[in-house]
């Protein structure tokens, strides 16, 4: 017999699924505001961020009403209690996005650096791609795809430690571009953060299905003992 609990299950990872589309298109925009020089399009990336956390207030009463309600069994407590957690993630990465708009903003006001167009085009990808995959992960209860998510965490991390070489670099050679390469570095970081953030999903993953917290397990990450 199908429990009630089950559709409003299905209506809490729904609501996050939702919530995590929009946090990917606020991610997708900023960086494009950024590579097309449109302020506006950053502009719209700061109006909509209200958007972002109507559905985490949504999600929370939701999921805090589903515990009240049905005290929950420990497999549906442990999948309630981690799209609540889940749910900071994403709104933290709606954060990122705002951070990155508000640097476009800045730069768009300077004259334009073409030279690092490529190496952020490849963080912008990664990072879409893991925000993307660790949602996917968590509505298919997919730990094999969370593990993937964990490597690719460490590919984000040395792009970012290169752009940051290069950008001080740059600065040390052209001073007069400190405003620039100072937003361009915290743009990095963003997108940095938002891989972590994304990662922090692909660990709860492997936690919901598993039962195993490989937060800080670096060593059993790499060779493969999860």
């Amino acid at each position: 017999m199908k429990r009630h609990v089950d559709d409003e299950l299905k209506k809490l990872k729904d609501k996050l699924f939702k919530m995590g589309l929009l946090v990917e298109e606020a991610l997708d925009h900023a960086m494009a505001a950024l590579f097309e020089r449109d302020s506006d399009k950053a502009q719209a990336v700061l109006k909509r961020d209200q958007e972002v956390n109507l559905y985490e207030i949504e999600i929370d009463e939701l999921g805090h009403e589903l515990i009240a309600l049905y005290q929950p069994a420990a497999v549906d407590l442990r999948l309630i209690t981690m799209t609540l957690k889940i749910t900071n993630d994403l709104e933290r990465m709606g954060d990122q996005a705002v951070n990155i708009a508000e640097k476009v903003i800045i730069i768009n006001q300077e004259p334009p650096l073409k030279s690092f167009q490529e190496e952020f085009r490849k963080m912008a990808d990664v990072a879409s791609q893991m925000v993307r995959d660790s949602l996917n992960a968590f509505m298919e209860k997919d730990h094999e795809k969370a593990k993937v998510i964990l490597e690719e965490d460490d590919v984000m991390d040395g792009i970012n430690d290169q752009v940051y070489e290069n950008i001080q670099k740059m600065l040390g050679e052209h001073p007069e571009n400190i405003r620039v390469g100072l937003s361009l570095i915290m743009i990095s970081h963003n997108l940095e953060r938002v891989a972590d953030l994304a990662t922090n999903i692909a660990e709860d993953v492997i936690y919901l299905k598993r039962g195993i917290d490989v937060r800080h397990h670096i060593r059993e990450r790499r060779e493969n003992k999860i």
